[in-house]
């Protein structure tokens, strides 16, 4: 199917906040987002068009890639730099969005606790590598090689910003996303389990993959 890859604009932001929550949850019924903001879909949107569109982070629109078919915004996926690059990492922004939201210190601190089960099972990753995030498809335009197109462009991408390797994450037991990163060159490095996280979440854990670049 023909399909056009393009940077995404804030005009993009309410599709994202679609592809973020989706990615986070994969295979399961929730993902970490789920932790973070448990009280219902529509604040769980607001709060990630809100992190969209604040000052550059690893979950800014800024580095989103967007396939469309027809015009239309299909699938999307993020890369940008581990480290020496100028995106607020999770623990700085994250705080600062939910501040600016109206969250208490109270609601702040305990929606940190409910991710520590997520937060405590992160391999450790490859400060010098390019990293792949927030993978998610439209399930209308499944299984039309739009994820690969977008990963293709993504890991040159990082070759032309001198990486020598890419890495993203994936939850254990998401099988079809595995062998779909291992046909673009990605293979399991690390992973790491916990009770808390298979309590948290209903999966093992986390799993780093890395490929060549």
């Amino acid at each position: 199917m023909p399909f056009h890859v393009r940077k995404a604009t804030p005009t993009d932001v309410p599709f994202l906040s679609w592809v973020v929550l989706a990615a986070s949850r994969s295979h399961l019924a929730r993902g970490a987002f789920y932790l973070l903001v448990p009280e219902s879909e529509p604040e769980r949107r607001q709060f990630l068009s809100a992190l969209l569109q604040a000052r550059p982070s690893w979950c800014h629109h800024a580095v989103f890639r967007i396939a469309e078919v027809r015009g239309e915004a299909a699938a999307a996926l993020a890369a940008y730099p581990v480290s020496g690059g100028d995106l607020s990492p999770p623990e700085e922004i994250l705080p600062e969005v939910a501040r600016a939201e109206g969250w208490s210190e109270a609601r702040l601190s305990a929606a940190f606790g409910a991710m520590a089960p997520f937060l405590g099972c992160v391999p450790r990753e490859d400060p010098e590598a390019w990293a792949v995030e927030w993978v998610a498809t439209d399930p209308d335009f499944r299984r039309r090689g739009l994820v690969t197109g977008l990963l293709d462009q993504v890991l040159e991408d990082g070759r032309r910003h001198g990486h020598r390797v890419a890495q993203l994450l994936i939850l254990l037991g998401n099988t079809p996303a595995q062998r779909a990163y291992e046909k673009v060159g990605f293979r399991i490095v690390d992973e790491r389990r916990t009770p808390e996280f298979e309590a948290a979440l209903g999966c093992p854990g986390l799993a780093r993959m890395e490929a060549p670049l």
